[in-house]
């Protein structure tokens, strides 16, 4: 019978969702003022039009000031992806120590302590257990895939050195070799040719490298899992072959109600169920970029080592032109979205959002990371929401 409340309610939400995931992305790359940034706040279109009159201006200064230089982006460097994750659980790690020593200065009472204190701490060991191995399990990851494409090179050489041996030896001089030596010596020489050996290396170690990247997908699958129990119920989405873990939110909430001074550190918690979210939402985002990088590398080794020089000034004019040129066909479709899948619920609709960024020979194909980043940031906001 509520169906309507309910529907615009939905429709808010989602609209909230491309709104606060766009100003994430305009804050984080300074495209617009902070009172740009207040005022876009207001609604879908007021951000549309702030961030089309900004791109305007800039694309008039880049054209009086163009150069004419060719632009060659280099490619993330895959080490850095994995010592961004290892600062990231080092950090994580840190709050969480603090939030320890926080909890054990608070003299709570038994009851307290049972119904939410020590489930949260609990929740937050097993999560802090999980992102410890994530972390170990891509350094493991980067050797096995670094020496996946080692030995992957190595069977491109050998595939190509025994196709022209084989070529040279079925050509005039191997055909005409004269008697059973020279036929023995060929034979030889083919034989002692270890294209077998490499080829075994290779699929050996692209064995290693899958069941590595299988161990890492299920444990992402874990936290995803437990971050469903740290976001509102409404909001969340239904995993199949996980664990069950603690409903902590629904622990907190029902705590709040009972021991009033729960609400002095309301948005302490909190933002520990919104650390959760990021945490989850960017070691994916890393693993998928890792996973895109090496393949990147692997296709364009040459272009991996390219990086051509201009002008600071300019090199960082053109980048944030490309980022409105792919910031504002992003809002016109997804906004166009929030009415074409007014139907699906707020889960259904975020990973549909999430396809999008990600869809390929789009014109915010450049940004889709970022993008992705800042929509992680935004849900997590949205999804911890107490009203």
């Amino acid at each position: 019978m509520n169906k309507g409340p309910n529907l615009v309610m939905q429709t808010k939400q989602k609209e909230m969702l491309v709104v606060m995931t766009a100003l994430s992305f305009i804050e984080q790359n300074a495209l617009i003022t902070q009172a740009q940034l207040n005022d876009a706040r207001r609604s879908l279109q007021a951000l549309f039009i702030r961030t089309s009159g900004e791109e305007t201006m800039l694309r008039k200064l880049v054209e009086i000031l163009k150069v004419n230089k060719d632009l060659h982006e280099a490619f993330s460097s895959i080490s850095k992806i994995s010592a961004s994750i290892s600062s990231s659980v080092e950090i994580i790690g840190k709050k969480i120590h603090y939030l320890k020593q926080y909890v054990t200065r608070l003299q709570l009472t038994p009851k307290e302590n049972a119904d939410f204190f020590t489930p949260f701490l609990t929740f937050t060991h097993q999560f802090q257990e999980k992102i410890l191995l994530f972390n170990k399990l891509m350094m493991d990851y980067l050797e096995l895939r670094e020496d996946e494409a080692k030995r992957a090179n190595e069977f491109r050489i050998a595939e190509d050195a025994s196709r022209r041996l084989k070529l040279r030896l079925s050509g005039k001089l191997g055909v005409t070799a004269g008697g059973e030596v020279e036929e023995s010596m060929k034979q030889e020489v083919l034989g002692n040719f270890d294209f077998a050996g490499a080829k075994a290396s290779m699929i050996d170690a692209e064995r290693k490298s899958r069941t590595e990247a299988k161990e890492i997908s299920d444990l992402l699958l874990e936290l995803k899992a437990m971050c469903q129990m740290a976001m509102n119920p409404d909001m969340r989405e239904k995993l199949e072959g996980t664990e069950q873990y603690d409903d902590i939110f629904m622990r907190f909430t029902n705590s709040l109600k009972q021991y009033p001074r729960l609400a002095q550190i309301k948005d302490f918690i909190i933002d520990y169920f919104k650390l959760y979210q990021r945490a989850y939402g960017m070691f994916q985002l890393d693993f998928d970029n890792f996973n895109k990088a090496v393949e990147t590398i692997t296709s364009n080794t040459e272009e991996y080592f390219d990086a051509k020089q201009e002008d600071e000034d300019m090199r960082v004019k053109r980048e944030k032109l490309r980022k409105y040129e792919g910031l504002i066909p992003f809002l016109e479709h997804t906004s166009e979205l929030i009415s074409e899948y007014v139907d699906y619920p707020f889960d259904k609709f975020s990973r549909k959002v999430s396809e999008v960024i990600s869809e390929e020979d789009r014109p915010w194909e450049h940004i889709n990371e970022e993008l992705l980043v800042s929509k992680v940031t935004a849900e997590s906001d949205l999804t911890t929401r107490l009203d």
